[in-house]
This record gives C-alpha cells, structure tokens and sequence, in this order.
C-alpha cells in the first residue's frame, strides 16, 4: 500500500509560503517545541564559540556528542548514532537494513511511511483506537508477519501523545525477534517526561531494537537539526554507513553537547510543561464544541464537535495570527482533528481565549 497520506501539510511548522509580514505576527502552535527556548549553557557555547565552529568542518563522528548523550542517557557510545534530526536517520536505517515489510501506526508520524516508499519498500499500517486511548486495535498483523519485517511505535506516539505500555512492547517485541525484524521505538518526545517511561534500557537486551530521538523538540532546536539514534553496534555501524561525511554541523553538535548536560534547563522544561499543560487542559474542557483527548507531553489532540472542519477552524484563526495543526490527513483521523501544541503562558492564553470566541459565540 502506499502512504495514506491526504492532501494538506505534511508537517507543523510550514510556514514559509506566507508572506514575511505574516510570518513575523504568526503565533504557531502547529510545532511541538518546548516553550522554554534554548538551554542557556548550549546557548552560551554557540555563541562564544560560533566562528571557530562555523569557520571548520564538524567531527564527522560526533565524539564529543556521543559522550554527552552517552552520560544523559546511559547509551553506550559505540550504539550511538547522530543524524541531521530523527528523520535523517529513519530514512538511513531503511537503507541499512532493508526490512521485507513496514507496518506503521495510524495515526502516526508521516516519515515512518515515507522513509519506506523512497527505499521501495511496501509499507502497512495498523489502527490504533482513538475511542479507547489509541491502544493497538488489532494485533492479528503480528501473527501474519513474514520474515525481516520493521515495525514503529512511538513513545509518546504523535499525534496523541499516549505513552507505549509496557505490555504492547513485549508483545510487539516478541514477535519481531521470532521474525529476526526491527523494532523502532520513536522516543522523540520522551524528554517532556519521566527517564523511567523510556525504553532505552532494552537495548541491552533487544539486539533488535531501536530507539530513535529528536533532540531539536525537547532542546528547542529545529533550525540547527540534531537527532540521534540508540541501537545495537553493529546496527550503528551499518547506520553510520548510510549517512553522509560531516552531516551534523559543528554549532549543533557544540550545543547539543552542552545542552545535554543542562541539568537545571531540563528540570524547568519539564516541571513548566507539566503544568502549563495541566492548566490548559481544564480551559478546553470547558469548551463544549472540542473533545480533548488524554495526553502527556507539550501537544494536545483535539477534536471539533460543532461541524466545524480544520480547515474552516484555521480560517477563523487567522486574524488572530494563530496557527493550528490540522490532522485530516492522519491516517486514522479526519478533518474535525487537530493538534495545539504547549507555548508561553501569554502565548496559551491567546489561543485559548480565541478558541473560545471562534467556537463558542
């Protein structure tokens, strides 16, 4: 099958075909980016140091970012790989392992799909249930699978942000080891939350697991792309194989390495977005036009229930200079979907308030 992928943005944050004037007025709550802004040490780092970085190549093998990520997150350095965001190296492992199959979730991050039909690869998606907290609607597929197959689940998934339950991932795993597949674990949210809901600590054990992490949502970043990639080594090897020479730049990977290591930066994101969120929650449940949907990080899924669509909502928004995340084109959703994500307080209040006035009069 190919991407079920409808017409529309293929992306929050596309921004660019607007004119200048409105770019700069443009609040947009289509990107889930912590709020905090920048780690003040990687900051600093960039700054003091950008035209030694930008005036030399980059470290092609990342060593510096490798040890930090290696002390944040317990990864061993010879199963890490860097990539030029999460994407990149989605594409990559694709290549490097050459799955005979891609089963995606629905609804999900669209490059899972994406990365699989640019390597030929046939790609088959499976629903998850958005009437009982998108768990996995039906696991029948993983009872059919043929050999080498690749699996992705995210952890929280996007656009739902529901957490991957322990017991999901042991059977999913089971089954793609009797398989000699892959499972792909996106964690790129992962950050916003508790250390122990990641699943990193099974790469030890799982030779055929993958965590995958995009540093640029949590660290606030995705202008200068930064991701990376947890596996066994041998996979990063062949990961690194697929990648071209120097494609993190040097001030991504000086930041990335500081940031990293930001310990005061990572406790204010988390305990902000924790609570910002919690506040925003018990003003759109007051908003008897939307459902809203149980999450855990810095995006909310909503839905119209007034028979409205996306895209009439979005039109309504735009004299506020507020922009949404219309998720019609989600396989496994329509146009009455759409994704806010978690910004400044002044920021939240804009859109909430408007909200209430575009709906609700």
């Amino acid at each position: 099958m190919q991407c079920n992928q409808k017409t529309g943005a293929r992306h929050g944050g596309e921004i660019f075909s607007l004119s200048e004037e409105e770019r700069n007025q443009l609040i947009d709550f289509s990107v889930n980016i912590n709020p905090i802004g920048l780690s003040p040490l990687g900051r600093q780092a960039v700054m003091q140091a950008f035209d030694r970085e930008a005036g030399r190549y980059p470290d092609s093998s990342c060593r510096a970012l490798k040890a930090a990520l290696h002390e944040r997150y317990g990864i061993p350095e010879e199963c890490l790989t860097c990539g030029n965001g999460a994407t990149e190296l989605m594409y990559a492992l694709i290549r490097a392992v050459r799955p005979s199959i891609v089963y995606v979730p629905a609804p999900s991050f669209s490059e899972y799909c994406f990365s699989a039909e640019a390597a030929d690869i046939p790609v088959q998606s499976f629903l998850l249930d958005k009437d009982h907290g998108f768990l996995l609607k039906n696991d029948r597929f993983l009872h059919t699978m043929p050999m080498h197959p690749l699996i992705y689940l995210g952890n929280p998934n996007n656009p739902d942000g529901q957490i991957l339950s322990k017991k999901t991932f042991e059977m999913v795993m089971t089954a793609v080891e009797q398989r000699e597949g892959w499972l792909v674990i996106d964690e790129s949210f992962i950050d916003f939350l508790d250390d122990t809901l990641s699943f990193r600590n099974q790469l030890a054990e799982h030779p055929r697991l993958v965590i995958l992490l995009s540093l640029t949502k949590f660290y606030s970043v995705p202008g200068l792309r930064i991701g990376a990639a947890g596996s066994s080594p041998e996979l990063a090897v062949q990961l690194s194989g697929q990648l071209c020479p120097w494609n993190v730049n040097g001030p991504a990977q000086l930041y990335m390495t500081e940031a990293l290591k930001d310990l005061i930066y990572i406790r204010q994101s988390r305990d902000y977005v924790r609570r910002e969120r919690r506040r925003m929650e018990m003003v759109l449940r007051t908003i008897p036009q939307l459902f809203v949907y149980d999450g855990t990080v810095n995006f909310f899924l909503l839905r119209l229930q007034n028979g409205m669509q996306g895209e009439e909502l979005s039109e309504r928004l735009r004299p506020y200079h507020l922009k949404v995340r219309q998720c019609g084109n989600y396989e496994g959703l329509d146009d009455t979907f759409f994704r806010i994500a978690v910004r400044t307080e002044s920021e939240n209040n804009r859109m909430l308030s408007a909200l209430k006035e575009v709906l609700m009069k």
